[in-house]
């Protein structure tokens, strides 16, 4: 797989590779890596041919939505099947989510409770993404701790996604347990960007209506 990313001598570009996965998902596995320039890199490589496997999984989808939309006329899911269908196509393309991950870094460039990785351009493709390894521990991890910790985290948390919705229209679209970590200073840092939406300014105005 890397030698379709980066070339036969894709190694030379690292001091050391794990090839042992430290995160695995359903598009693709994270690798621990060192660069020359001693800088610790994760490297998110995408499963071969994720492609064919999307289009015949959204195929399948689409039938069982036909099924469904033919006993209950209720919920029309023409456009739930294609929305479903936009985003998982998008989440193919490492360049989009490195792009995506250029947003948010400006985005949260004055903020210090969330953390964005770096991307390095020249190390990603298509179906490689490079970026900076952040250190951090589990969320559950402070399930336990003291109240001031955990009103923090859930600050931090709240601000990390809500921020970019209310401000830039923006919604980071996966976030479940494994796409954050807590950093040391009790910060937010923040992965897998693969999964976005962007909305206009008269849907955040709608929504920022109804909760007022």
């Amino acid at each position: 797989r890397m030698v379709s990313e980066l070339g036969e001598n894709w190694y030379d570009n690292f001091n050391y590779f794990s090839k042992d996965a430290s995160q695995a998902a359903s598009l693709g596995q994270v690798h621990k890596a060192i660069l020359k320039n001693k800088k610790i890199v994760a490297c998110k490589l995408q499963y071969p041919d994720m492609n064919s496997a999307i289009k015949a999984d959204l195929k399948q989808l689409n039938i069982i939505f036909s099924i469904y939309q033919s006993y209950n006329k209720a919920i029309k899911t023409d456009e739930i099947f294609k929305e479903v269908n936009e985003r998982l196509l998008e989440e193919l393309d490492y360049i989009r989510e490195s792009k995506t991950m250029g947003i948010y870094s400006e985005i949260f460039s004055n903020k210090k409770y969330v953390n964005i990785p770096k991307v390095y351009n020249k190390l990603s493709t298509e179906r490689l993404l490079t970026m900076e390894w952040l250190n951090g521990k589990k969320l559950l991890d402070f399930k336990n701790k003291n109240l001031q910790q955990r009103n923090k985290i859930a600050k931090n948390m709240f601000m990390s996604w809500y921020y970019p919705f209310y401000k830039y229209g923006i919604i980071h679209g996966d976030p479940h347990l494994g796409n954050y970590t807590i950093a040391k200073d009790l910060s937010i840092n923040l992965f897998d960007f693969g999964c976005m939406r962007f909305f206009k300014g008269k849907f955040i105005e709608g929504v920022i209506d109804l909760y007022e």
